[in-house]
């Protein structure tokens, strides 16, 4: 028996087959472009993630040489609050506005002065943000009317490809937690919400459970795929609720460190716990009954690259020398700097800040460079400033009373051992790596994929039988000591700093 998961992500759509015992058969990537009409507007055509799709599922099938009839249970998952329009026919009435995209910051504020502080947080347990699917639905009704009057359904992502699959309109408890409709507490659409938005409720897909049976695969998709009709599909996830499933954060008192372009915090809560000051995200957990909390650092392993695409032709005349790879020069060097960076801050804003800040006009700042710093310490002073970012959510997560006894590393800056030192010793708390690299949404939609099909009772059983952890980093009391101070002071700096941002998106 086998599953398949497939994740819908920005850059491209990612497809694997696992056994029912969790081992990769096969994987592919099939990659879309972004298209940006103007600045700071982000949009793709769902036909390309449905074409992309197709080609994944022929080319994973083909690979893995198994039955197709063999592969019991598929799992979705994709990228949060992008909006997908259908008209009557169920063509595509517009290009997705995606997660990034930051064009509705006047509708966020609309909302967020309609419906009130309070209201949000009883009902959809956050406050109002820019990036939530219904500022992008109302941008929509307010810029494009005749498009508005057009949609007979709204959708996620990866609904799309569901719909595409199966035929059916629906999504599930994560996914709906980003676009503001839901009730997070009740678990279904909140009338109240529509209501006060003026929105027609018929609009939406019906709701399921991640890993409940959401349809299953058709005659048509068939023709395309070369999937047999009838396979069950799962409700899946959200991209980081799929992925803190294949990283097995399930229970409380375990948290995740994903370390991509983007950082995401994520914990999973027995009730919901929601920050009045809207510093992270309160969501509906993947596993029915539980809920959980993120956070979402914009620029983490991407400061990195940042680093790398503009001033590191050294290292890389280094790395070709001496045949180490780039990373390992300059964690080499950056590792004879001492904790701080002799004194130079990293704030790495540099696409914004979606938490605990929610500010699209923050910017990037080293802070104390003098003519004594040299690349070595910059290297140091970026990897330091991200891992403060991790710990400013962190903290958010303390005060909200959520247990962490264990963080599970996850994501390209998790292959670094001088990084993972560094955040064990910035959190204070022991940093675990996975024993496998398919720990990531794609393979935790497979597992709900599992669940979907029978194969595992429950959620926490897939999880128990799938995920396995690696080796621990524990941190050191002398260097969280050092740290302990540095973190206060990058903490500073912000609130000191927020004017001077707004002044100079003013200019």
């Amino acid at each position: 028996m086998y599953l398949m998961g497939i994740d819908v992500g920005t850059s491209g759509v990612k497809g694997i087959i696992l056994s029912e015992k969790g081992s990769l058969i096969s994987e592919k990537t099939s990659s879309y472009p972004i298209h940006s009409p103007f600045p700071s507007w982000f949009e793709q055509n769902p036909e390309d993630w449905w074409n992309a799709t197709v080609r994944c599922i022929r080319e994973i099938l083909s690979s893995a040489s198994i039955d197709p009839l063999e592969i019991r249970g598929i799992g979705l998952s994709g990228m949060y609050h992008g909006l997908v329009l259908l008209d009557r026919d169920c063509n595509v009435i517009r290009p997705c506005i995606l997660w990034n995209d930051q064009r509705t910051a006047v509708q966020s504020e609309y909302l967020s002065n309609k419906i009130g502080d309070e209201r949000l947080l009883r009902i959809a347990a956050t406050s109002c943000a820019p990036y939530f699917t219904a500022c992008k639905l109302i941008w929509v009704r307010d810029n494009e009317p005749d498009n508005y009057e057009k949609i007979t359904k709204c959708m996620l992502p990866k609904d799309y490809v569901r719909f595409r699959l199966t035929g059916e309109f629906v999504t599930d408890m994560t996914d709906a937690s980003g676009t503001l409709f839901l009730n997070i507490h009740e678990r279904k659409w909140s009338s109240e919400m529509m209501e006060v938005m003026e929105v027609d409720k018929d609009i939406l897909p019906d709701l399921v459970e991640s890993p409940e049976i959401s349809g299953k695969t058709s005659r048509k998709a068939f023709e395309e795929t070369g999937l047999p009709s009838g396979i069950p599909v799962a409700g899946g996830g959200g991209d980081q609720a799929a992925a803190a499933i294949g990283n097995g954060i399930v229970d409380e008192g375990v948290v995740t460190y994903s370390i991509g372009t983007s950082g995401v915090i994520y914990a999973a809560t027995n009730e919901i716990k929601y920050d009045p000051e809207g510093r992270v995200n309160s969501f509906c957990h993947a596993a029915p009954g539980k809920w959980s909390v993120l956070a979402v650092i914009n620029s983490a392993a991407g400061s990195y690259q940042w680093y790398l695409d503009n001033f590191s032709d050294w290292a890389k005349a280094e790395a070709e020398q001496t045949g180490m790879s780039i990373y390992d020069v300059l964690e080499r060097n950056a590792s004879r700097i001492p904790e701080g960076s002799d004194k130079l801050i990293f704030l790495p804003y540099l696409a914004g800040e979606r938490h605990p800040h929610t500010n699209t006009n923050a910017r990037g700042v080293f802070f104390g460079l003098h003519a004594g710093h040299t690349n070595d310490h910059i290297v140091r002073s970026i990897l330091e400033g991200v891992s403060f970012c991790f710990r400013d959510c962190l903290d958010v997560m303390r005060e909200l009373e959520i247990s962490i006894d264990e963080i599970r590393a996850t994501g390209g800056g998790a292959k670094s051992k001088f990084w993972l030192e560094m955040l064990a010793n910035t959190s204070g708390e022991p940093i675990v790596t996975m024993a496998s690299d398919e720990g990531g949404a794609a393979f935790g939609a497979a597992i709900l994929g599992g669940v979907s099909a029978g194969i595992f009772e429950n959620v926490q059983e897939a999880c128990s039988n799938l995920v396995h952890t690696g080796a621990k980093v524990k941190p050191q009391n002398d260097r969280v000591e050092k740290y302990n101070k540095y973190f206060k002071f990058f903490q500073s700096l912000y609130p000191l700093l927020k004017p001077s941002y707004e002044e100079l998106a003013r200019l």
